[in-house]
C-alpha cells in the first residue's frame, strides 16, 4: 500500500495508462520499469506469479507481449486510495493474424518508493479455460498461433512454470465461485445477515476503498430498500471478479472480486472497488 495519503484519481490513472501505452509501443524497458523491484503480476490469476526481481517479469514479457499487438479497450475505472480496478477487453493479433478478444478486470495496487509512484501488484482475471476452447473451435490457424505461443513460453519461461501455468486450468473455483457471487448480492438485497454470513469462512474480510471488516458489516453500508445485484462474473484460479450495483437512493457501481480457499471452497476475502 502506499506510504503517503490518498492518492487523487487522475495521479493512479496516469500511472496506470502507461501499462497499456507501453504494451502497444512495445516499450518493454518502459513497462517494467512501471513496477517496483519487488511487484509480481498475476496474469490470468491462478497463474504462476512473475516477480521483477529474479527477472521472470521480462521474460513474461518476452514469451506473451513482444510476439503479439496487443490494445487494451477500457470500459470503466474505479480507483481506492492505492489502487485501480479496470473493466476492459485486452485484443492481441498474433503473427500469424489471428485475433482474440478477452474480458477481463484487471487490479493494480499501487505503492510510493523513493518519491515516486510504482505498481507493487497486478492481477488480471480472465479465464484461461475460455480462451483455449476459443482457440480450439478456431481451426488450424489458431492452432498454429497457440504452438507458437508455448514455443515461447518453454524458451523463456521454463518447463515448471508453464506446468502450472497449465495446471491453472483445473486448480479453479469453477461455478461455485459464479454462483456464490450471485448469492451474495441476492443476499445482500434481502438484508439476510446470516445468509451473508454462512457465504464466508470464519476469518473471512472484506476490503472496501482501503478499509477492512467483516462480511456482515456490509449490511451497515447498503441503505434499506437498496437492490444489489453482479453482472459478467470471470472465475480465474479460485476467484471470481464481477461488475456490481447498488441501486437506491444513492446508486454505486464497482467491480467486486471474491478470494476463495482452496480447501474449503468457502469465500475468504472481498474486494470492492467502491
Amino acid at each position: 500500500m502506499t506510504t503517503s495519503s490518498a492518492l487523487s484519481r487522475d495521479t493512479l490513472l496516469a500511472l496506470v495508462a502507461r501499462s497499456p501505452a507501453c504494451v502497444a509501443a512495445h516499450d518493454r524497458e518502459g513497462w517494467l520499469s512501471l513496477f517496483a523491484e519487488d511487484a509480481a503480476i498475476e496474469d490470468p490469476v491462478g497463474s504462476p506469479p512473475a516477480p521483477k526481481r529474479d527477472g521472470t517479469l521480462g521474460r513474461f514479457w518476452d514469451a506473451f507481449i513482444a510476439p503479439n499487438s496487443i490494445y487494451f479497450d477500457v470500459s470503466a475505472d474505479h480507483t481506492t486510495p492505492s489502487a485501480t480496478f479496470r473493466d476492459s477487453t485486452i485484443h492481441t493479433r498474433t503473427p500469424s493474424g489471428v485475433t482474440v478478444a478477452v474480458e477481463s478486470y484487471l487490479e493494480y495496487r499501487v505503492t510510493e518508493r523513493d518519491g515516486a509512484l510504482r505498481v507493487e501488484r497486478m492481477r488480471a482475471f480472465w479465464s484461461l479455460r475460455k480462451m483455449v476452447l476459443f482457440v480450439v473451435k478456431s481451426g488450424p490457424r489458431a492452432w498454429w498461433a497457440m504452438s507458437s505461443l508455448f514455443v515461447g513460453m518453454f524458451r523463456n519461461l521454463g518447463v515448471s512454470w508453464v506446468l502450472e501455468y497449465l495446471a491453472s486450468l483445473w486448480r479453479t473455483i469453477g461455478g461455485r465461485g459464479e454462483r456464490v457471487a450471485y448469492e451474495l448480492a441476492e443476499a445482500l438485497s434481502r438484508r439476510d445477515e446470516g445468509a451473508v454470513r454462512a457465504l464466508f469462512s470464519a476469518d473471512a474480510s472484506v476490503e472496501r476503498r482501503g478499509e477492512i471488516a467483516r462480511p456482515e458489516d456490509l449490511l451497515g453500508s447498503i441503505a434499506e430498500g437498496a437492490k444489489v445485484s453482479i453482472e459478467a462474473p470471470i472465475v480465474a484460479g479460485y476467484a471470481c471478479a464481477f461488475r456490481y450495483r447498488i441501486e437506491g437512493d444513492a446508486p454505486v457501481r464497482g467491480i467486486g472480486i471474491l478470494e476463495f480457499d482452496p480447501a474449503s471452497k468457502s469465500a475468504r476475502s472481498l474486494i470492492l472497488s467502491s
